[in-house]
């Protein structure tokens, strides 16, 4: 079987309103996620799949790689945009990758206006681009508890150190 991760990936909102247009139509309860997945790990798949039982399809927001640029600094990405985006969207419980340049996912969410925003417990939700907005109209904002042990920064130094 040939799978098409093309489908899944989206360069930007606009790209992606038309899917958006029927999963609102079908009802489908959307599930919004963001992070820069630089070095995809076993804690983003554990965060991923936990964001994916929330609802019915999950959207990836990825920072472009001049947006993990500006918040990481200039030695990342280590992976491209491109290249992130397809491991995304290679995983079964994904549903939709948007790439976004901005250096929160913000418009993205305001534009998309999911049920339930999704994002690691290590954040307040007063911290969460986008959490005072999805509660206005009655969303939901959803803590996900993180592995241990596991982030791409500490992986990075592990390499760097190794």
């Amino acid at each position: 079987m040939i799978i098409d991760l093309s489908r899944k990936i989206f360069p930007s909102f606009e790209a992606f309103f038309d899917t958006l247009k029927t999963w609102k139509t079908s009802n489908h309860k959307l599930v919004f996620t963001n992070g820069c997945f630089d070095l995809l790990h076993r804690g983003h798949l554990d965060s991923l799949v936990q964001a994916a039982r929330l609802g019915d399809k999950l959207i990836v927001g990825l920072n472009s790689d001049t947006s993990v640029k500006r918040l990481k600094g200039v030695s990342r990405p280590l992976i491209d945009e491109e290249s992130r985006a397809h491991m995304l969207a290679a995983l079964e419980m994904v549903d939709a990758v948007i790439l976004f340049d901005e250096d929160t996912p913000y418009p993205l969410i305001k534009a998309i206006r999911p049920d339930i925003l999704a994002k690691g417990n290590d954040y307040a939700i007063s911290e969460i681009a986008g959490a005072d907005l999805v509660q206005s109209y009655g969303g939901t904002v959803a803590l996900l508890p993180l592995t241990k042990g596991f982030s791409s920064s500490s992986l990075i130094e592990k390499i760097k150190n190794s």
